[in-house]
């Protein structure tokens, strides 16, 4: 059978164009591929950053570095709080690139129907918290370190942060005395930004050296060595005349009863009284050149060095004198 040339022609010329018009799309076809990006995305993320950006979560692929840049900085939304989980959907992942100008039927992507987003997180647990607020105490105590002891630190829970350098700063309210139940606050910081203050309470003891009764004393008990001792209290709490050495109280007498354990005090105790009501004393009274004595009769008991009432003998009138011992007694002028 015979082919017409004419049409024989025709066939071969038509099939010149489709062959031409495939080696233009092949080409096409190339030139796309050589300029496009891949975009695969796992189910699960963890990033570190505030922002979820595409980068962040997935792996971007691409002999255009522009393309691959702006696709790396596509944001996705707004990070999870640290240790905490957020799922993007894959249709929003799509969304957001189409809203950041690329065209996504243009890409390849592998990206699931979900994606688990962690922020990476640092804990900081009791005991870490508790050895920093140690040693601020114990740097604010200095040379008072050995006696100030901490009874008790009471902290809420742990703190979550976000992953970085991470510093804290220790600070108690302002004229505050590192004594008692104190309120702490505790500032942590990444990266020099601050991201967590929390409250921890502090029981402090200052203890001090004071004289103490080792025994129960009755009213009037001259105090001797076996009767007292030194130990170390709690200051809370204590007025600020506590007697802190031996050699105040021993030789003179307790005022009332006093119990085991009393922390003494000059309201306490006093010198045995040298003089009584009718003792006979000697008054003297001294000017510059002049001297005066006289017999008296004492009016009330009094210390060394207290004033008391003295009946003048020769003239029969009461003065106040000054005791000096058991046998003397000097107006002061």
């Amino acid at each position: 059978m015979k082919t017409d040339p004419w049409v024989y022609q025709r066939t071969q010329a038509a099939a010149l164009v489709a062959a031409a018009v495939y080696l233009l799309w092949a080409a096409a076809g190339l030139a796309w591929a050589a300029g496009s990006a891949s975009v695969r995305c796992p189910e699960q993320a963890e990033i570190a950053a505030d922002q979820i950006l595409l980068g962040s979560v997935a792996r971007v692929d691409g002999s255009d570095a522009q393309l691959v840049r702006r696709l790396e900085e596509v944001e996705l939304g707004r990070a999870p709080l640290p240790g905490k989980t957020r799922t993007l959907d894959g249709a929003g992942i799509l969304t957001r690139i189409k809203q950041s100008g690329i065209d996504p039927s243009q890409l390849d992507l592998q990206i699931p129907a979900e994606v688990v987003i962690t922020r990476a997180a640092i804990t900081v647990g009791r005991e870490q918290i508790e050895q920093i607020v140690r040693g601020y105490i114990q740097q604010q105590a200095a040379g008072a370190a050995d006696t100030l002891r901490i009874k008790d630190i009471r902290i809420n829970e742990p703190v979550v942060l976000p992953q970085g350098r991470l510093t804290t700063r220790v600070a108690a309210p302002k004229n505050t005395e590192l004594a008692g139940t104190l309120p702490l606050s505790v500032v942590f910081s990444v990266d020099e930004e601050v991201e967590k203050r929390v409250w921890v309470t502090v029981s402090l003891e200052r203890l001090t050296r004071v004289v103490v009764a080792r025994r129960p004393l009755g009213r009037y008990k001259p105090i001797d060595d076996d009767d007292i001792e030194v130990k170390d209290v709690d200051a809370a709490g204590l007025p600020a005349d506590c007697i802190t050495r031996p050699e105040t109280v021993i030789g003179k007498r307790t005022r009332r009863p006093v119990d085991t354990g009393t922390v003494l005090r000059p309201d306490l105790v006093e010198f045995p009284p040298l003089v009584k009501n009718g003792d006979r004393v000697r008054i003297i009274a001294e000017t510059s050149g002049l001297r005066i004595s006289a017999f008296g009769q004492v009016k009330q008991k009094g210390c060394q060095g207290e004033l008391i009432q003295v009946v003048n003998l020769d003239s029969n009138k009461v003065v106040y004198a000054r005791v000096v011992d058991s046998h003397t007694v000097k107006i002061d002028f």
